[in-house]
């Protein structure tokens, strides 16, 4: 049986996954080791027990902390290919608002960004990479609209951790599909390639989602 704990820092999440090993998806942010350290106590874990950090996507709220956390718990990190030029530079790359939300959401963060270190990915992929041999019975995926980076994972339990691809809408806590998008009908292609196979959606902000959520975001699209 796995387990899933979400843990929010403010500006975004970092999502532990532990099975009969354990991995953490992004790193959320801000925080500083002591935090990291401080958080992982609290849930009983030894982060040198963590095998594998994996980056969603590209923006520094997923991998402000990566070179920090790499540190602490002497995980590779993985991210997708398109994802170097920003994990390299520590630089966000543009957002672009689809809808009224993205633009609120925008003007509401801007000069807020975490900043992010540079950092070097130690695994790049471009295509599905199982997870069996960092203990976790799933697999990640690309799962592009947010960004043409995006990765998914996708655990056999029917769990989900979609980055930013759903997301908790800083007014109302709804779920919503991202508001920032790249590719807008990629995004909503991404998340119903999801469905099927995911009944709950971890996010960096806010969640975790059902399914029902997630369908009804989808339907309404905002």
């Amino acid at each position: 049986m796995n387990r899933i704990n979400t843990i929010p820092l403010g500006f975004s999440n970092a999502i532990l996954v532990q099975e009969s090993g354990m991995i953490l998806v992004d790193t959320g942010a801000p925080a500083t080791q002591q935090k990291y350290q401080e958080v992982f106590a609290s849930l009983q874990v030894n982060p040198k027990d963590i095998r594998l950090i994996v980056i969603t996507h590209g923006h520094s709220d997923h991998f402000a902390h990566a070179r920090e956390l790499r540190a602490l718990t002497g995980a590779p990190i993985l991210c997708h290919s398109k994802a170097l030029p920003a994990l390299r530079t520590g630089k966000n790359p543009p957002v672009h608002p689809r809808n009224e939300l993205g633009e609120s959401v925008l003007k509401m963060i801007a000069g807020k960004e975490p900043p992010a270190m540079p950092v070097e990915p130690d695994i790049v992929i471009d295509s599905d990479y199982d997870l069996a041999f960092f203990g976790i019975a799933g697999k990640i995926i690309s799962t592009p609209g947010h960004s043409d980076c995006s990765l998914s994972v996708i655990l056999d339990s029917g769990d989900a951790i979609v980055g930013d691809l759903v997301v908790s809408s800083p007014f109302n806590r709804k779920a919503s599909i991202a508001y920032f998008a790249d590719n807008p009908a990629a995004l909503f292609a991404s998340v119903r390639k999801l469905l099927p196979f995911a009944h709950t959606f971890y996010s960096g902000h806010g969640g975790p989602f059902t399914r029902e959520q997630v369908e009804t975001a989808l339907q309404e699209k905002g």
